[in-house]
């Protein structure tokens, strides 16, 4: 599904990201560990295509992103679910049109995006919140419906920086089912923690663990780091990818070692 291939990103002259490669399937779960300016969120910001590596290629449903025109970004990252410490939302809007946005984008009926949008929103246990302003949500509250959106659906790609975060354990719980649950019905999960519960938590349940340490992978091989990427069939009602319209010259198909699903 996503392929990050030497990823390497610079802040104020100090390397942020250095030669990080990684891959992440159908239907799984990759942890990202690590401290404070270890990298977590700039390797996740590429892994959503809200950022651009210095250098490396991000290559999504089999892709490379660099070489779409900036008017073809938009349809690759509406197949992304995106969730961060600081949820983005729109404050004047409802909570249900929050997380139906995200699925109107992708091309879903209202009547399937409402459904899908209540389900998510129950995943996280947030149905009460449903008719709520965004602008009168409390901090955990707009955290949880963040998360609902990233999994409604749920998009072919969940990309998840800290989102338990300053959570309890019964928090953390449902944080962790609902991406297993996303993972379940097809998506490919990436999430970034420093919270070792989460992390273990993902863990048990199938999820492969990764360290991050001051911009590198650590703790493995490299050649171990980058999974098969041919996922076992998905059932058409799961996830999906919105096919882009690109013109014949930005197509760049990956070389058959590293080719993902398209």
């Amino acid at each position: 599904m996503i392929w990050l291939e030497g990823v390497g990103c610079q802040r104020d002259g100090s390397i942020v990201l250095d030669a990080v490669s990684l891959g992440v399937a159908r239907s799984e779960i990759i942890v990202i560990e690590g401290g404070a300016s270890s990298g977590k969120s700039t390797l996740l910001e590429l892994a959503a295509v809200v950022r651009m590596p210095d250098r490396g290629a991000v290559w999504f449903a089999g892709r490379n992103t660099a070489s779409l025109q900036r008017a073809s970004l938009p349809f690759v990252r509406r197949n992304i679910g995106y969730c961060t410490e600081d949820p983005l939302l729109l404050p004047e809007d409802s909570v249900l049109a929050n997380v139906m946005m995200a699925l109107a984008v992708r091309g879903e009926s209202p009547a399937r995006a409402e459904q899908a949008a209540r389900d998510a929103l129950a995943l996280v246990k947030a149905s009460e919140l449903v008719n709520r302003q965004v602008a009168s949500l409390s901090s955990g509250q707009k955290r949880a419906v963040a998360l609902a959106r990233s999994v409604a659906g749920p998009p072919p790609l969940v990309v998840a920086d800290e989102p338990a975060a300053g959570f309890g354990d019964e928090a953390r719980a449902i944080v962790a089912a609902a991406l297993v649950a996303a993972r379940n019905q097809g998506a490919a999960v990436l999430a970034a923690t420093a919270d070792t519960a989460l992390a273990d938590a993902l863990v048990r349940v199938g999820g492969r663990r990764i360290h991050l340490d001051q911009g590198r992978i650590a703790g493995a091989p490299a050649m171990g780091l980058v999974p098969a990427l041919t996922p076992s069939p998905v059932p058409e009602a799961q996830a999906r990818v919105i096919t882009l319209q690109v013109d014949k010259d930005e197509e760049n198909i990956l070389p058959p070692a590293t080719r993902g699903p398209r």
